[in-house]
């Protein structure tokens, strides 16, 4: 039988990466709980008919209902291990001392960035489940991990270096959507490099790798203007022809940035919310977040559309007809409000798309994306 004092069980330091807690009335609770938890820093980041979801970083505490006649106040519990080999172990040694396993070890990176975990059940009926997940973002041979000043707080990403041309390079800032980070992102990042750009990945504030507190748009948009200026000054970068790319959160964070005026030549954006409001009134699943997160005034002020005025550089935006989280509505609309002021702006609809792009249509947009950054970025 393993042997919880050997090496392989070191206990790591006690977190909790979450809990779900089952209870009889989900509205009251929901209710409850609002008067709290955001005063530790949780916000709500979704709901349906009998789940509601808070979140702090990567920290996560469910209110879920209990069936008909079940026991509530019930709860299970998710304890961090220091690494997937002792996920495993503990699977192991769990079934040798006869814990029911109610899900095998597995990877859930939407759970939380880099989480590989387990659940099982005790003799007595408590509930609870293992994981390990990163704490920062991993390295990635041959990518410097690079860290940088926002607006109070310290970005973490990764700076890529071109594999073509001559300094100075043109650049390339990339803005991830919610619930990612840098690391996320680093397919597209690579082909940048490929294709000769000096390329900085950011982890929003927020995010794995960043510290602060996401808010979809508010100081974020000041961390992003002061990683502009920390890219410009790299001596290998060409400070004239830097380009902003985001997608999700990201691409409505970025055209936000572009608003203020920094020193970019364009801006990308993939899927992004352009208009909170009418976001809000889109997608239900949104409005328990969109709630917490600001009121009308808030969300407005984080609304792209309602910044169009202030972009001055081509707009190239991109966006699937079959999105099921940001309507296809929130890109046609800033687009047509975009040239309805004069200014320089394209859409590419991917037809069949959803809000994640397959295979072959990340191949259509990104053949697009790179003409544009071909155009807009070119040595002048």
């Amino acid at each position: 039988m393993a042997n919880p004092s050997s090496p392989s069980f070191v206990r790591p330091p006690a977190s909790f990466i979450g809990a779900t807690i089952e209870v009889a009335d989900l509205a009251a609770s929901t209710a409850f709980h609002r008067r709290w938890l955001p005063l530790l820093g949780f916000t709500r980041i979704g709901a349906d008919a009998d789940r509601v979801l808070w979140a702090r970083r990567d920290q996560h505490l469910m209110l879920r209902e209990a069936a008909v006649d079940a026991a509530t106040g019930g709860a299970i519990l998710a304890l961090v291990a220091k690494d997937r080999a002792q996920v495993d172990a503990l699977h192991a040694h769990l079934q040798e001392i006869g814990a029911e396993i109610t899900q095998a070890p597995a990877e859930e990176p939407y759970t939380a960035p880099g989480h590989y975990g387990f659940a099982f059940r005790c003799p007595d009926g408590t509930r609870f489940e293992i994981a390990y997940r990163w704490e920062d973002l991993p390295e990635i041979e041959g990518v410097e991990h690079v860290r940088l000043p926002g607006d109070g707080v310290t970005l973490g990403g990764y700076l890529y270096k071109p594999e073509a041309g001559v300094a100075p390079h043109p650049a390339l800032l990339l803005l991830h959507g919610f619930g990612r980070n840098a690391w996320t992102d680093r397919h597209l990042a690579e082909l940048a490099a490929n294709s000769g750009y000096k390329v900085l990945s950011l982890s929003l504030r927020g995010w794995l790798g960043s510290d602060g507190d996401n808010d979809q748009g508010g100081r974020q948009v000041d961390d992003v203007i002061a990683a502009i200026d920390w890219l410009r000054r790299l001596p290998s970068v060409d400070p004239g022809r830097i380009g902003l790319i985001g997608a999700s959160m990201g691409g409505q964070v970025a055209l936000l940035a572009a608003a203020r005026r920094p020193a970019i030549r364009c801006v990308a954006a993939l899927f992004p919310p352009t208009d909170l409001p009418g976001w809000y009134e889109a997608n239900p699943f949104v409005r328990p977040y969109l709630d917490d997160l600001a009121d009308a005034e808030g969300l407005a002020a984080r609304s792209p559309i309602n910044h169009a005025n202030e972009i001055d550089v081509p707009v190239l935006m991109m966006h699937g007809d079959k999105d099921e989280n940001v309507p296809l509505d929130q890109s046609l609309r800033m687009t047509e409000t975009l040239r309805g002021l004069g200014k320089e702006a394209e859409l590419l609809i991917v037809s069949g798309a959803s809000h994640f792009f397959s295979m072959r249509e990340n191949t259509i947009a990104r053949q697009r994306l790179f003409a544009f950054l071909r155009q807009s970025l070119v040595r002048r």
